[in-house]
């Protein structure tokens, strides 16, 4: 193996996301850099560098991983989410080189590189103009509460989901506020609404019969009421403005369980009889109580159907081409930015390429502190408005951003020689080898199962009733993860092999995914997050090592740029196509154990493979073959110098759920 191989990389950058790779040394021999020296030995010529890295890698981190998140508040649904998520990896994967060649042809890096910057922070923020798909109209509203009712006093709890997007017939009162409100609820509904409650015991109710005295008095329930005495198994009544019902909530009584937010509301001046004409002022019990009440809010009821039709036509509608244009614009401007700074370092670094690592940590900590940032700005928005996550201010910091590192990349020494544009060829002979094609999937299995994750985890933690804060501890605790891992990764990868990596991986991807399928709290991710460091730091460390191995002659960053696309492109683009129907035919949990289990598979399979099929050497890559089969002082040397260049790899520290 030739030292060089290591400091070649894939000059690929996810499109859509947020996962630079490495890119590949020039081919030429690296020009000789003026080391400019500012007080406190700091290297002026690479200054800009790292503040290019750590301002745009922390706008990054203020709002690509709070997309999937926003999208559900448009109205979008999963299959949307599925089929934009899945088309933008392979956009990229053809705009990079793209763009990397033309800048190369007209020797324009600095131009290309600050003028892609600046489009990229347009169309995001554009995406914050995109409007928001309306509720379906139906006044005929049905929703599912329960009527609480004791000797004192009577009070209706309503529960509803946090964060909800789905078109269920059965809601909750919360809904009907936001039908007829613009904004959060202010104490007035757009106009007065009467709606009749339903209601009887629960099926699993010890005794179904109750009696309710239905009363104009103020004292406590009597067997001899003053009004009227209900003695049956189920009660109807009619609240003629649920405007005033709804000022009285009691905020000290509300609770969260799961996803599901529970608020109780003091229950006055309510209609009874057979035509409503009687009118009461409370209802007592003369006995603690709960029934379940289907409550029907308009002239007359409808069938519930017609919610599930109104959903399937408002799909594919103004909104969701709006977003995928603007959003689609947003990448092919965002692909090529990494490839070019990366280049550039580089070329700057000349022969102490081997520090490149040093400079692109700067963005990993503009990563890290923008995204638990971002998440802690929403989350004190949230609890001052009191209403729901409001995620448009992760757009504002990001165009911000994106203009100061605009400004930043003016500065950057840039010489007319890089070379960020190559495009792959020459592959054939050497995905020939069944070894190599084995290696390519599980890699492309890798790049589906976090296409599945980044596109619908936070979705999923939301639907539990996350706060944006726990999703910048994840990315947090990402980051963190990931660090340590790639510093040690050469000796872990020189103490039990590469593809024992790939196959550790696999293992921690089964358990991980399996713990996200069974939390109830969405806190709890936190705990398998660390392992992150090995799903993806040293599952890409050595994917990227083995790619090195592998590579003939001359073909290091082919075989690289390969290495990213069938990763970050085609395996991140399937992975979110499909995970957005599976999410929505057999739910998030199942979904999440049916990866768990995949990976199962995909563990086995690989493992029999390689243990009785490429057994034999002639089943084997040649560079393959005389890597195990020369553990000399050369090796060694090899090995030593694959640890150095893999603590570059915490490029990739910006995570990959």
């Amino acid at each position: 193996m030739e030292p060089e191989v290591m400091e070649s990389n894939s000059n690929g950058q996810l499109a859509e996301e947020y996962h630079p790779q490495r890119t590949p040394s020039p081919s030429e021999p690296p020009r000789t850099t003026v080391v400019k020296q500012l007080p406190y030995g700091i290297n002026r010529t690479l200054l800009p560098v790292k503040g290019f890295y750590f301002v745009f890698m922390a706008a990054v981190g203020s709002l690509l991983p709070f997309i999937p998140v926003y999208m559900p508040q448009l109205g979008l649904t999963v299959p949307e989410t599925g089929i934009i998520y899945g088309i933008m990896p392979f956009v990229g994967f053809f705009v990079r080189p793209l763009i990397g060649a033309i800048a190369d042809k007209y020797k324009k890096h600095k131009m290309m590189l600050i003028s892609v910057t600046l489009l990229s922070g347009l169309f995001y923020f554009l995406l914050v103009f995109v409007p928001s798909r309306a509720s379906p109209k139906n006044k005929n509203l049905i929703m599912e509460t329960k009527f609480e009712c004791n000797t004192q006093d009577s009070f209706i709890q309503d529960c509803h989901k946090v964060n909800n997007t789905d078109s269920q017939c059965t809601v909750g009162i919360y809904h009907l506020i936001k039908e007829n409100t613009s904004n959060n609820y202010n104490g007035s509904l757009a106009k007065p609404i009467s709606c009749k409650f339903a209601c009887q015991s629960s099926p699993d109710a010890v005794s179904p019969d109750f009696q309710v005295c239905l009363t104009n008095s103020s004292g406590p329930f009597s067997s001899s009421c003053n009004g009227t005495l209900i003695r049956e198994q189920h009660l109807t009544f009619v609240v003629p403005d649920m405007d005033k019902l709804l000022s009285r909530e009691i905020p000290k009584d509300r609770y969260t369980i799961g996803s599901m937010e529970c608020r109780d509301y003091d229950l006055k001046e309510i209609l009874y009889d057979k035509d409503f004409n009687h009118r009461a002022m409370q209802a007592l019990c003369e006995r603690e109580l709960s029934l379940d009440c289907t409550v029907t809010c308009g002239d007359k009821e409808k069938e519930c159907e017609s919610d599930e039709k109104s959903s399937d036509e408002r799909s594919f509608d103004v909104t969701f081409f709006a977003f995928f244009a603007l959003f689609l614009l947003a990448n092919i401007a965002f692909a090529p930015i990494f490839p070019i700074v990366d280049a550039v370092a580089y070329d700057l670094l000349g022969e102490r390429r081997h520090i490149w690592g040093k400079q692109r940590v700067w963005g990993t900590l503009g990563f890290a502190l923008l995204a638990i940032s971002s998440s802690f700005i929403m989350h004190v928005l949230k609890d001052k408005e009191g209403g729901g996550v409001d995620y448009r201010v992760c757009f504002y910091i990001f165009a911000f951003l994106s203009v100061g590192s605009a400004f930043i990349a003016y500065f950057i020494d840039m010489s007319t020689d890089i070379k960020c544009g190559q495009f792959l060829k020459n592959v054939c002979k050497l995905l020939s080898y069944s070894q190599v094609l084995a290696f390519l999937g599980v890699v492309m299995y890798f790049g589906i199962v976090i296409g599945g994750l980044e596109a619908f985890l936070f979705r999923y933690l939301t639907e539990l009733g996350s706060d944006p804060i726990v999703f910048g501890f994840m990315l947090m605790v990402n980051c963190a993860a990931e660090v340590p891992v790639l510093w040690i990764a050469g000796y872990i990868i020189k103490r039990i092999g590469l593809v024992s990596c790939l196959y550790l991986a696999l293992v921690c991807y089964g358990l991980r995914l399996l713990v996200y399928s069974v939390i109830e709290e969405p806190w709890l991710v936190l705990l398998v997050e660390p392992a992150h460091g090995v799903t993806f730091g040293l599952m890409y460390a050595a994917a990227s090592s083995y790619a090195s191995i592998i590579a003939p002659p001359g073909m290091s960053s082919t075989v690289q740029g390969l290495l990213g696309g069938v990763h970050f492109g085609f395996g991140k683009g399937i992975g979110s196509f499909i995970t957005g129907f599976i999410y929505k035919i057999i739910g998030p949990r199942w979904t999440w154990r049916a990866y768990s289990i995949l990976s199962v598979v995909v563990l086995v399979t690989y493992v029999t493979l390689n243990k009785f099929i490429f057994s034999d050497d002639k089943d084997k890559v040649p560079q393959v073959q005389a890597m195990e089969n020369n553990i000399d002082k050369e090796e060694k040397h090899d090995l030593t110098k694959q640890e150095q260049s893999l603590v570059n790899s915490d490029s990739q520290t910006v995570m990959a759920l």
